[in-house]
C-alpha cells in the first residue's frame, strides 16, 4: 500500500476519535450546567470520574472546572491538529505535511501524557492504564506515520 493513503487513515481516525472525546466531554461539560436535557446520553461521564479522582485532595469544585474546561479545550485543539494534519499536503502527491503531523501528535501525546501524570498524582490507577494505552497508540500511529516504507518523503518545512 502506498505510505499516503495510509498515513492518511492513520491521522484521520484520530482525527476523528478526538472530535468525538472532545464532543462527548463537552457534552458532558453541558449536562453538568443543566444545558441539556436528563436523558441527554451523548456525554463521556468524564465529569462525575473527576469529581471522585481529585475528591481525594478535596480540590474545590471551582479549580475542578477549570481542570475540565481545560482537557476540554485541550481535546478540542488535539482534533482541530488532526484535521489541520489531514488537510495537510506534503512532499509527493497525497503525503501529509510532516511539520501538521506533528504538532498534531505532540498535542495528543502531551495530554496523554499529562492524563498519566495526574493519575499517578491523584492515585487514580484505575484509569492509568487506559491513558498509557491510548498514549502508547498514539505513538505506535506516529512511528507508522513516519518510519513505514515510503516515509520521510514529506519535507518538514513550514506548514
Amino acid at each position: 500500500m502506498p505510505r499516503a493513503p495510509l498515513e492518511r487513515l492513520i491521522v484521520g481516525f484520530w482525527a476523528a476519535w478526538f472530535t468525538l472525546v472532545f464532543l462527548t466531554n463537552l457534552c458532558d461539560a453541558l449536562n453538568a450546567l443543566g444545558l441539556v436535557g436528563e436523558g441527554w446520553k451523548f456525554a463521556s461521564g468524564n465529569w462525575a470520574l473527576l469529581l471522585q479522582t481529585t475528591g481525594i485532595y478535596r480540590v474545590p469544585t471551582p479549580i475542578v472546572v477549570l481542570l475540565f474546561a481545560g482537557v476540554v479545550a485541550w481535546e478540542g485543539l488535539s482534533a482541530l491538529l488532526m484535521w489541520s494534519a489531514l488537510g495537510s499536503r506534503g512532499g509527493p502527491p497525497e503525503a501529509l505535511r510532516a511539520s501538521a503531523v506533528d504538532r498534531a501528535f505532540t498535542a495528543a501525546l502531551g495530554l496523554f501524557a499529562a492524563f498519566a501524570l495526574a493519575d499517578e498524582l491523584f492515585i487514580a490507577y484505575h484509569i492509568e492504564g487506559t491513558h498509557l494505552q491510548v498514549f502508547l497508540a498514539l505513538v505506535a500511529s506516529l512511528l507508522a506515520v513516519r518510519l513505514l516504507p515510503g516515509a520521510g518523503t514529506a519535507p518538514r518545512g513550514r506548514g
